[in-house]
């Protein structure tokens, strides 16, 4: 697991505050995008809320190249969140 593994692995631990900085480290590093990026952005954050990730690893997990398709799997197939987060981080 590389460093920034590591971190959101800290984050998972004391979600109470550090959701609110996860969120706002996710807003400041695309205040550049487009409408349609942010959209896109907003859907793939949506989509891993969904699949029960808490917010703070769910931005972070839009924020990297993290495939939905196989956080779907590995949730549907029964992997824990904490896992299937290390996983595809």
């Amino acid at each position: 697991m590389g460093r920034g593994t590591h971190e959101v692995m800290a984050r998972m631990s004391d979600n109470a505050n550090m959701e609110e900085v996860a969120l706002i480290d996710c807003e400041a590093e695309f205040s550049q995008e487009s409408l349609e990026e942010h959209r896109v952005r907003r859907w793939r954050l949506d989509q891993f809320v969904a699949l029960g990730f808490g917010h703070a690893l769910a931005a972070t997990m839009t924020a990297s190249p993290v495939d939905l398709g196989a956080a779907r799997k590995l949730v549907g197939a029964g992997c824990p969140l904490e896992t299937a987060a290390r996983i595809l981080l």
